[in-house]
């Protein structure tokens, strides 16, 4: 499949249409193990042949399931690399088990020590963003506050006025100190975590 054909495919994907896998030129001279080979190194499934066998099917054009088949095999066993196990979970993507038995195992824990860097990576931009909005929000609670104090500064006003900007600069005290306590606590797990990612990423070995 030509690299603008899959282009085409994932915009139409995303509009929630379907998109044939192959066009009538490429089902009617289709080398069945080399389509294998590719899907296989792609981390395809082995099922994924019923795309490319109903894409096919309107121009008369049957996959030759044991070429396929033989070629799938030799693709997962490229795609089926420690390395390849790493990269494949630093960037969150699942494994979609076409591993063969005797590779399995060392590609799913390089799978693994990837996805962890990988999901320690977005826990720890999660709480940046959460630093960040909390910092915003304490920041317009902390000019509210410098509003109602100078406004009790300069006097001039009734009882009641006064016990209400009181007890509202009160109360916008106490969420800055715990907006304040957040962040810190959010800092300190975004530390924590950038610490347990520095370490296993300089330790993998991939």
């Amino acid at each position: 499949m030509n690299p603008l054909r899959t282009l085409i495919c994932l915009s139409i994907a995303l509009l929630g249409a379907g998109c044939a896998t192959m066009d009538k030129s490429e089902c009617q001279t289709a080398d069945w193990r080399t389509i294998g080979l590719e899907d296989g190194a792609a981390g395809r499934q082995l099922s994924y042949l019923g795309n490319h066998r109903r894409a096919c099917a309107e121009f008369g054009v049957t996959p030759n399931l044991d070429a396929y088949r033989d070629g799938h095999a030799q693709g997962a066993r490229q795609f089926c690399t420690p390395p390849n196990g790493f990269r494949q979970g630093r960037a969150g993507r699942n494994y979609s088990g076409i591993c063969p038995a005797d590779l399995e195992d060392e590609f799913l824990a390089a799978h693994a020590t990837g996805r962890r860097l990988h999901d320690l990576s977005s826990e720890i931009d999660h709480l940046q963003r959460d630093a960040r909005k909390t910092g915003e929000n304490r920041d317009e609670l902390a000019k509210r506050s410098g509003n109602i104090e100078n406004l009790l500064v300069a006097g001039g006003l009734s009882t009641v006025d006064r016990k209400s900007l009181l007890d509202e600069y009160r109360q916008l005290q106490a969420d800055i100190a715990l907006m304040d306590a957040d962040i810190h606590a959010f800092d300190l797990e975004a530390a924590r975590l950038q610490g347990e990612y520095d370490l296993l990423d300089s330790s993998h070995g991939y």
